[in-house]
């Protein structure tokens, strides 16, 4: 049966901006304040000098010199809130506040000669493949929120708001009439030649273009429905529900601190789901249980509920991994005076028991909340302040995809200003942090997916699919 939670709080009594200047940078040395305090957006009294210490940032670029276009692969999609790449598919999957599931499908064509997938076209298939509106409360900011695959593409996981105004996550079984190709052909073999022969033009045996087979819409199995969380939760703000598939195959849960999580410190509370990031196996699920703890989790033998990977979060609206290297980047978008967008490396754990730090901290600034505050908070690498035209930090992948000077950047955007954004970093220490090209319009950035190869595609609140290229 599904877990039900309603969150114990202890009392103890969106509008962003990108960092309005890059870290000095020379030769791959940067200067980091050893013991400065952090400065108040508000508090202009000169702060006095302080010793230095140089940190090497290592070789490489010290800044991004690449820019980049956003070319629309698809429209239509009412109030959208979320995007997916279905594993193994090429498709990517839309939902909407409604509660309706959409598929594109990325007709592509295996090249011969370049040994590599090539797109030529997208198709979106006509009405949603799924719909779940009866159960979804869309007013506010609820709605269906989040959504991904297990590994191997069979088991569709959705995040929303139900009419209670609880948080669910729930599984279905997908399947598709006719499955995706096993192998990609290969290439054929070159003819033999003879030492001497002389040089002569054959004609072509085959084209160099393979067209792989179109995959007809996938079907989603409505009766195995399995409720894997259900969060009690108050008001109708602050929810994130972003889902994620980590490249350990489990399925990582966001969850928005409750509108009182300044007073409450529900984030802090480890036997609260709320303001925290979830990590659980729906592969490990048995006749008692939907799905199985994860050894690794910081509470799995108790101290904590056993689903907490990492807490201290306002509103963990996106997070990805990057997938050359599994380090964690979360953009908490918050709702006070700042978001950020937290660097949780794998050398530290990616997120393994990490205390993003509200309401002790808002930011880099101090929170509602300082009392009590441990000393092991994450200092976040980038963060945006609410005042201006700027809001909530929508954050997205780290490139891997076929530009070469944009790899490694972390891409992310703002959805007030529909800004796309670059971030460069290494070795945790912040080289770079500017626009980098499409500008999406107002109130639209709300979510980023990354397909198979390593490319990056944005869902606007208008209901628009842009894919991102080199500018």
């Amino acid at each position: 049966m599904a877990h039900q939670y309603e969150p114990r709080r202890k009392r103890t009594g969106h509008a962003f901006r990108a960092l309005a200047g890059a870290v000095a940078v020379a030769l791959g040395i940067t200067l980091v304040a050893c013991s400065a305090p952090e400065k108040s957006s508000t508090d202009e009294t000169p702060q006095a000098t302080t010793p230095t210490t140089a940190v090497d940032t290592g070789t490489g670029p010290t800044s991004i010199s690449k820019t980049m276009l956003a070319t629309e692969v698809a429209g239509g999609f009412n109030d959208a809130t979320n995007i997916v790449s279905r594993p193994m598919r090429n498709q990517l999957w839309v939902t909407q506040r409604s509660g309706a599931v959409r598929v594109i499908e990325i007709q592509t064509a295996w090249n011969l000669e370049l040994g590599q997938t090539q797109r030529n076209g997208f198709k979106t298939y006509p009405g949603a493949v799924f719909d779940i509106s009866s159960d979804v409360a869309s007013d506010g900011e609820r709605g269906l929120l989040g959504i991904a695959f297990s590994t191997d593409a069979r088991s569709l996981f959705l995040s929303y708001v139900n009419k209670k105004g609880e948080i669910v996550v729930a599984s279905w079984n997908v399947s598709d009439p006719v499955p995706p190709p096993v192998t990609i052909p290969a290439p054929p073999a070159p003819g033999p030649t003879v030492p001497g022969a002389p040089t002569t033009t054959a004609a072509p045996t085959s084209t160099t273009t393979q067209v792989l087979p179109v995959i007809p819409a996938p079907v989603v199995d409505a009766g195995s429905k399995r409720t894997l969380l259900t969060i009690a939760r108050e008001g109708t703000t602050n929810y994130s529900g972003q889902l994620t598939l980590g490249r350990d195959g489990f399925l990582y849960i966001g969850v928005g601190d409750s509108p009182n999580g300044g007073v409450e410190k529900a984030a802090q509370n480890p036997e609260s789901l709320l303001g925290k990031i979830l990590r659980i196996d729906p592969g490990g699920a048995t006749l008692a249980d939907p799905y199985a703890i994860p050894p690794g989790n910081p509470f799995a033998a108790g101290g904590g509920a056993p689903q907490i990977w990492s807490l201290g979060a306002q509103n963990p609206l996106r997070f990805s991994f990057d997938r050359a290297n599994g380090n964690m980047w979360v953009a908490d978008a918050g709702r006070v005076q700042f978001s950020e967008i937290d660097y949780l490396p794998v050398s530290s754990g990616a997120g393994d028991g990490a205390n993003l730090g509200w309401p002790y901290k808002d930011g880099k600034e101090p929170g509602p909340v300082t009392e009590g505050a441990p000393s092991s908070l994450v200092t976040p690498i980038a963060v945006a302040p609410s005042n201006g035209a700027n809001c909530p930090v929508i954050g997205g992948f780290v490139y891997r995809g076929s530009i070469t000077e944009l790899q490694g950047v972390y891409i992310y955007g703002d959805f007030c200003t529909g800004t796309v954004k670059g971030l460069l970093q290494r070795k945790g220490v912040l080289l770079d942090d500017k626009a980098i090209g499409p500008q999406l319009g107002t109130n639209s950035i709300v979510a980023f997916a990354e397909d198979n190869q390593g490319e990056l595609y944005i869902v606007t609140a208008g209901g628009s699919v842009q894919r991102l290229v080199a500018g």
